[in-house]
């Protein structure tokens, strides 16, 4: 398994067109090979972590055009460029 985490800053009052804009693409990221699951977290207010489940890095890296492409819809309301890490399990319970 291989995680990748996005982290997000945005307008707290804004969080509903966030949550409303990932449903709506929430049948193409499904459509992405690999991608094995994806969630987002509030860490803090107006600050969240998106973390997609991948099962190999090469499938991450694969989807990224097409998940770049869909997370750029964010580009309105997000505050900052994202910031990204990934990398493989290496424990799990």
């Amino acid at each position: 398994m291989h995680y990748r985490m996005t982290t997000f800053s945005y307008d707290p009052a804004r969080e509903g067109e966030i949550i409303a804009l990932a449903d709506s693409i929430s049948d193409e990221m499904r459509a992405i090979d690999g991608l094995q699951s994806a969630c987002s977290v509030r860490i803090a207010e107006g600050k969240s972590v998106t973390i997609g489940v991948y099962d190999t890095a090469e499938s991450a890296a694969a989807a990224q055009p097409k998940v770049g492409e869909l997370l750029g819809r964010l580009a309105d309301v997000v505050n900052a460029p994202p910031e990204v890490q990934e990398g493989p399990v290496f424990w799990e319970l």
